[in-house]
């Protein structure tokens, strides 16, 4: 957890370890989880906006659905350091929760993982956080 650490700062890390409690837990974990869906939610609202765009110009409604989807999954400016910071919160939740020596069952931030995007994510998340917390962003939830 030292990536953790250098990334916080000691002083909020030395905190966040030992003040660590089941609300701390779920607030890390919603915060976590709202910055992801925030991105789909900007995501979705720019595919809105081509879409009404390409309504004011007269464009066959097939072409308006077809410039929507596009316009959705274009990467926006800050889609990996929001994913990184999403994701890094994620794993230090789930990380101090096991520090501490609490049910993993019990961790929202684990749980937040699993339920939304599986086992198999968690893994792959703590794997990569052990390597290299400057790579989290290339952990893009699909869209």
């Amino acid at each position: 957890m030292a990536q953790a650490a250098s990334y916080a700062g000691d002083r909020v890390w030395d905190r966040l370890t030992h003040d660590w409690s089941g609300r701390n837990c779920k607030g890390l974990a919603r915060l976590a989880r709202a910055a992801l869906d925030g991105k789909d939610w900007l995501h979705d609202r720019v595919g809105d906006l081509v879409s009404y765009l390409l309504e004011v110009l007269s464009t066959p409604r097939v072409v308006r659905v077809f410039g929507r989807e596009i316009a959705k999954r274009i990467p926006l400016p800050w889609d990996q350091q929001l994913v990184a910071v999403s994701r890094g919160m994620q794993i230090a939740g789930i990380a101090v929760c096991m520090l501490n020596g609490r049910d993993l069952a019990k961790c929202e931030c684990f749980v937040d993982v699993v339920i939304n995007e599986g086992k198999e994510r968690v893994r792959q998340l703590m794997d990569w956080a052990a390597k290299d917390w400057r790579n989290l962003e290339q952990l893009v939830p699909a869209m």
